[in-house]
């Protein structure tokens, strides 16, 4: 499968993370080709959101290397880690929408950290990528607290596209969703890295994304990746925590039905 798509972007090689006596991730090694949709699942504390934050550098690993877009991130300068972060974009778990701010203002909040362009241009471009996710342009004018929990969701990932990123990010994107708006966001997801050719890595704990959305599902457990590759060639494993999660979920189960392996 991965031969089907571009050059390594995100490579992890022998990663270690320790919290005190506790190991979260045990030498995990895992490559994120351009191009591709990739999906991490895994159950209760198997450490996927704390692997998504490494990648983020909002993190630090224990030991192992981390490398994006060919480099090595370990020893980035400021200035690097600041261009770094503008080829990226991130759609967080709980939306992160500020309260007090429009849709619209919230969009653009990214293009006014990172560039100096005139406040006309910022809100032009906001309205484009509010547009690009299916809102409508009243949405623009509303508070967070207005909208629908599917409409908030593609608010944020609006102004996770801000900055025209090649790599994306996504923290349970269909999280709190209703079945038919957790179908339509994986559609969006698929739609938009088909016509902005963007690399997408996602947590999720829902089945379902796996087959609408993942090009590639990696499944960690007890520290470390116990499997790997196309969703329809992943439920064939033997390994016993991929087989516990294939056994309990199945295609078709209502969006954000849950899993946690014993």
């Amino acid at each position: 499968m991965a031969a089907e798509f571009g050059e390594p972007v995100v490579e992890v090689r022998d990663l270690v993370t320790r919290f005190g006596a506790q190991r979260v991730h045990d030498r995990i090694d895992l490559t994120v080709h351009r191009g591709e949709i990739l999906a991490i699942v895994g159950g209760s504390g198997s450490g996927k959101s704390t692997l998504l934050r490494e990648i983020l550098l909002l993190l630090r690993p224990t030991s192992g290397t981390i490398r994006l877009f060919g480099r090595d991130v370990d020893g980035f300068s400021e200035a690097e880690l600041l261009a770094l972060r503008r080829r990226t974009g991130v759609l967080f778990q709980r939306d992160a929408l500020f309260s007090s701010m429009t849709v619209l203002a919230n969009v653009g909040v990214p293009l006014r950290e990172h560039t100096a362009l005139a406040d006309k241009v910022v809100d032009r471009i906001a309205a484009m990528k509010i547009a690009m996710v299916g809102l409508e342009p009243e949405a623009g004018a509303k508070l967070p607290s207005q909208l629908s929990g599917g409409m908030r969701k593609r608010a944020a990932l609006a102004r996770a596209l801000a900055l025209d990123p090649e790599l994306l990010f996504l923290d349970e994107p269909t999280s709190g969703l209703d079945p038919p708006s957790a179908r339509e966001l994986d559609e969006l997801v698929v739609g938009l890295r088909d016509s902005l050719g963007l690399t997408v890595v996602m947590v999720t704990h829902d089945p379902d994304s796996l087959w609408r959305a993942a090009d590639r599902v990696a499944m960690l457990g007890e520290g470390r990746l116990v499997g790997e590759g196309p969703v329809d060639e992943l439920q064939r494993s033997e390994h016993p925590l991929v087989r516990a999660f294939f056994a309990t979920t199945h295609r078709g189960d209502a969006a954000g039905a849950a899993w946690s392996p014993k």
